[in-house]
């Protein structure tokens, strides 16, 4: 197995362990998102969501909270996310030495990799469909702005997608 699929199989292994903890307290439909959160240099991720009844309690004084990952507060146990950052800082570590160019196509597979596993959760019906999925950095430059932009359009409707994507400014 590569890197790539290995580090893709533990991502979604850590999404339906923590789609699954959070359905034993919320309906699936009370989902208003789901995020994995990286850094720039995508070596280190963890999961936050957002319930239908938090973001109305926020969104008076924060009109596009319900969109934006890296302001929610909710989450489930980590214990698979720390063990997935491990593999990320590995890969990343093995990848740090290499040239300019090299390094951002060396984050965007691992920022691909955090997709495509969305990608497959989403494909076998964990989420409902109206459920912003998105993979995005905590304080994203060009490129990741770039790719939680393609992310948002891979993962989710149309409608769901326009949404993220005007709020991300892209």
């Amino acid at each position: 197995m590569t890197r790539f699929e290995t580090v893709r199989q533990a991502t979604v292994d850590a999404i339906k362990q923590a789609a699954f903890e959070a359905y034993q307290t919320i309906e699936k439909e009370a989902l208003v998102g789901f995020g994995i959160c990286t850094d720039d240099d995508v070596d280190s991720v963890y999961h936050v969501y957002a319930t239908r009844e938090w973001v109305s309690e926020r969104e008076p004084d924060y009109a596009e909270i319900g969109l934006i990952s890296v302001e929610w507060t909710q989450a489930s146990e980590d214990t698979l996310f720390l063990s997935l950052s491990k593999l990320f800082r590995e890969w990343a570590s093995s990848d740090e030495n290499a040239p300019r160019p090299d390094y951002d196509v060396d984050r965007t597979k691992r920022f691909r990799a955090l997709v495509e596993a969305m990608k497959e959760c989403r494909s076998e019906g964990l989420f409902d469909a109206r459920t912003l999925l998105s993979v995005s950095s905590t304080d994203p430059d060009g490129l990741m702005i770039k790719l939680a932009c393609d992310a948002g359009r891979h993962l989710n409707t149309e409608e769901v997608a326009a949404s993220y994507c005007k709020m991300m400014d892209c």
